[in-house]
């Protein structure tokens, strides 16, 4: 999926779901314990909390949604700020890490999430590298 900017100057964007078959059956849920344990070091909280929001979002609307960008900042904590509020960089965070793509009038988000890679798992602190290896030595 081609990866652009998003087009922060409208107050409104279309979400979509990012389908991808086999993270469908292999990836963890973005709302999931694995998320919040694993990725939240990596993507840090607010672009955690924007993945969840957004994926939560398309539970209920399973063919996508047009998101209020300063109703959904202000939802989350953060700010919006037409490109370069908080709301905007956790977006683009979560984007750097392919968990969202970016058209100039759409973000396309993936509902089921990769496990991390080694070099990130790496980053991590040793507890948390220990019980990663543990979670995948007992599948």
């Amino acid at each position: 999926m081609a990866s652009n900017s998003c087009d922060f100057t409208n107050s409104e964007i279309f979400v979509s779901e990012w389908v991808d078959p086999v993270l469908t059956a292999s990836g963890f849920d973005a709302c999931s314990d694995y998320v919040e344990t694993y990725w939240l070091g990596v993507i840090g909280p607010s672009a955690t909390w924007v993945l969840r929001y957004l994926s939560r979002e398309l539970e209920v609307f399973p063919n996508g949604y047009c998101l209020d960008l300063a109703d959904t900042a202000s939802a989350l904590g953060l700010a919006f700020r037409h490109g370069s509020g908080s709301l905007e960089r956790a977006i683009e965070r979560c984007a750097t890490f392919g968990l969202i793509a970016q058209t100039p009038q759409c973000l396309v988000v993936r509902k089921k999430v990769p496990t991390i890679t080694k070099r990130q798992l790496l980053r991590l602190p040793t507890a948390l590298q220990h019980s990663h290896s543990q979670l995948f030595a007992a599948s």
